[in-house]
């Protein structure tokens, strides 16, 4: 059979997340507009008959310019490093950006470029796009919708061909590699990026605090760097906080169920001590 690890890699809101869900029919990883939606590496588990194919869902490849940006920016060159493969996922609607270029650079012939939205293109457009890649001898060049689901099922057969023999690496149940207690509060994180203004979600981060993976009621705290932020979250006499609960409790199908209280950490962003303390 053939096992191995995908870094999945491109610049926010490019539809990397998406993408994986997609391929691996559920939502496992955190999809939003937002910028710096994936802050870990997310492991998705795809299995087919004599495949175990890894997707690892990485930070984006944007630049920043706090501490927190450079910490993602280390964690997705890690992934990279450490994967059998790397798919690279391209925005149909964008220019190539210089980071981009030079994750390129980077790449070999094994490695397979994603090119994602060509449901909000003109078939036309695409044709240039593709001769500018001409430049890199890749193994592959796929176009595709995550959306519309177009080149999902051919993306996945393309990436299982790449990837080495060798025997499975989880127990068959496994469908994501992460700890519950940090996938328990990324689910919470997802749900409260849901109609956030611009400002407010690079300043979210959630922890599970004090519990100790028996309990059936996660105490989850979730961080904001300002008070306003906080009365945001909250939403007015807690409604839009209980509308999250509720929401991330659906989702854990009642295996367990969250509490949520809502705290402010100044500048946490920039806080190499607080930055260690979330684990990122």
């Amino acid at each position: 059979m053939r096992s191995g690890f995908v870094a999945v890699v491109g610049r926010t809101n490019v539809g990397k997340s998406s993408l994986i869900n997609a391929i691996a029919e559920a939502r496992l990883s955190t999809v939003s507009w937002h910028k710096n939606t994936t802050r870990r590496a997310v492991r998705v588990i795809v299995r087919e008959p004599e495949v175990e194919m890894v997707l690892v869902d990485t930070p984006g490849l944007d630049v920043g310019r706090d501490q927190l940006a450079a910490r993602l920016f280390a964690v997705t060159e890690g992934e990279m490093d450490g994967a059998d493969l790397t798919l690279m996922v391209l925005d149909a609607t964008k220019p190539l950006s210089d980071r981009e270029r030079g994750v390129l650079d980077s790449l070999s012939s094994k490695d397979v470029v994603a090119i994602n939205k060509i449901d909000l293109v003109h078939p036309m457009s695409l044709l240039p796009r593709l001769q500018e890649l001409a430049h890199w001898s890749l193994a592959e060049y796929l176009l595709a919708s995550a959306k519309r689901r177009e080149g999902v099922v051919e993306l996945r057969d393309v990436l299982a061909a790449h990837l080495p023999e060798g025997d499975p690496m989880y127990d068959p149940e496994t469908k994501v590699d992460l700890p519950l207690r940090i996938w328990i509060a990324e689910i919470v994180r997802d749900e409260l990026l849901d109609g956030l203004r611009d400002e407010v979600p690079h300043s979210i981060e959630c922890r599970v605090v004090d519990w100790d993976d028996e309990a059936e009621e996660v105490p989850v705290v979730i961080f904001v760097e300002r008070t306003s932020q906080k009365g945001i979250l909250i939403g007015e006499g807690g409604a839009r906080l209980r509308s999250v609960r509720r929401r991330v409790n659906r989702r854990l199908r009642g295996r367990f169920r969250v509490r949520l209280q809502v705290k402010v950490a100044k500048e946490w962003t920039r806080d190499s001590r607080r930055l260690d303390e979330f684990e990122l």
